[in-house]
């Protein structure tokens, strides 16, 4: 039988903590207390959303369907130039990613305002087997990049006789 240790009790303790590995189960169990006896404080008290610091990665939105034997794939990147967009296929995956960077100045009589926002961002998705690098189109307009992959032509499964002889 394996000998285990018990972590002593801290003052104000009601009962002995488990032993090191399982002492996140105490906190969950301490969070739902809190959380039975006020369970709509802590929505009420959640910290609001900050926005995402300068240089930080985000990840656009990204819709994936078939249409005619071709897998559309259809990213948001609003406001981003094809110089700044790069799509690659790195072995069985899709790889879109790259680098959104806005710069803009006011100075007018007793006002200055200069702001800067950038940050990168990476999407990868497995493609099919047997799908042909060199056949896949990648078009941005509006703000939107549509790759176009065409589903490889799918092996016959078929049985087949060979003849012995």
């Amino acid at each position: 039988m394996a000998e285990t240790t018990m972590v002593p009790i801290k003052s104000g303790e009601s009962k002995p903590r488990r032993p090191e590995p399982f002492t996140f189960l105490d906190d969950l169990e301490a969070d739902m207390e809190r959380f039975w006896r006020r369970p709509w404080l802590g929505f009420l008290q959640a910290p609001r959303r900050t926005p995402m610091p300068a240089g930080s990665a985000w990840s656009p939105r990204m819709d994936v369907y078939e249409q005619e034997n071709i897998i559309v794939v259809k990213t948001e990147l609003p406001g981003l130039k094809k110089e700044n967009v790069q799509v690659e296929v790195d072995g069985e995956y899709l790889v879109i990613h790259g680098e959104s960077k806005e710069e803009s100045e006011v100075n007018e009589a007793n006002y200055y305002r200069s702001e800067r926002n950038f940050g990168s961002f990476y999407r990868r998705m497995r493609l099919p087997v047997g799908v042909t690098a060199e056949q896949i189109q990648a078009n941005l307009t509006d703000g939107v990049l549509e790759v176009r992959v065409p589903r490889p032509v799918e092996a016959s499964t078929a049985t087949q006789k060979v003849e012995v002889k």
